[in-house]
């Protein structure tokens, strides 16, 4: 009789654990993310998008063919619908490998190479390229509450500040290659490329602190309200961290050769926008928590 309880006891043991979602010994993220439309296949290795909340459209950054040894200026900046149609394929042209986007005040911010370019988001006119001196390959875009624009250089290790119209070299990374940068809660939330670690940067002592790690190839970084954040590794996986830094992975599609570039989250819309760099898509997820 005792050996057939303990035999009962362990069995419904394991169906409990196993019928378990999100519990102590679930491997299931907080947070799952469901297909809800994907353009077709005519952006050009797109790297990175943002919403436009004021005029309802998205803008996708197009590589085109990468190549460093000189500028080739066949980048491009395309126009999306909120629905994945590709409006204008080429709305601004004449960029050469364009990565990160951030918007402010109308204009968005564009890292190409070693400029930083502002765009109008009225006319789509090219107002200014912004020479960062030695820049190599700048990388992401953020911006915070007063208007300054930090940018990533993966290739150089270091951050660059615009500000009042002037793009200086604010800080030097050592060995890491920032990649996603997101000004967050008076703090930069950094991803590096090399290491896998995401971590705060205060931006007044200009010091890091350890928050996650172990994302391969870490790349774009959003907010999900108060909840969490999302952490691409650009070989093709969404991560869920929560705010004390444990991570999740919540999305996987490396096997089916789809990048997960540079993302942008839309809290009004509840989904999350990928660039899938050499699958040539932009494809959108519905977040559900």
């Amino acid at each position: 009789m005792r050996s057939f309880s303990l035999l009962s006891f362990i069995l419904l043991a394991a169906l409990c654990l196993q019928g378990c979602s999100g519990g102590l010994f679930s491997s299931k993220g907080p947070v799952t993310l469901t297909e809800a439309w994907a353009t077709d296949n005519t952006l050009r290795s797109p790297e990175s998008v943002v919403f436009d909340r004021e005029r309802n459209v998205l803008y996708v950054s197009n590589i085109n063919e990468s190549n460093r040894d000189r500028k080739d200026g066949d980048g491009f900046i395309s126009r999306l619908s909120p629905n994945g149609d590709v409006e204008q394929l080429y709305w601004v042209s004449g960029l050469n490998d364009p990565k990160g986007l951030a918007l402010h005040n109308n204009i968005l911010y564009v890292a190409d190479i070693d400029e930083i370019v502002a765009i109008a988001t009225q006319t789509g006119a090219i107002l200014a390229r912004h020479k960062a001196d030695k820049a190599q390959m700048l990388n992401d875009v953020t911006v915070d509450d007063a208007g300054n624009v930090y940018v990533s250089d993966s290739q150089r290790g270091a951050i660059y500040l615009f500000r009042n119209g002037r793009v200086n070299h604010w800080l030097d990374t050592k060995r890491e290659r920032p990649n996603g940068l997101l000004y967050d809660n008076n703090r930069l939330i950094v991803a590096s490329f090399n290491t896998g670690k995401v971590r705060f940067l205060d931006t007044d002592q200009k010091e890091f602190t350890d928050w996650t790690e172990k994302i391969p190839s870490a790349d774009g970084i959003v907010r999900l309200g108060a909840g969490g954040y999302l952490v691409s590794n650009w070989n093709g996986e969404i991560y869920f961290v929560n705010n004390a830094g444990k991570n999740w992975k919540v999305l996987d599609t490396k096997n089916k050769k789809i990048n997960a570039a540079d993302i942008f989250y839309s809290e009004e819309q509840g989904l999350l926008y990928v660039p899938t760099f050499f699958d040539n898509r932009v494809v959108a997820y519905r977040v559900s928590f």
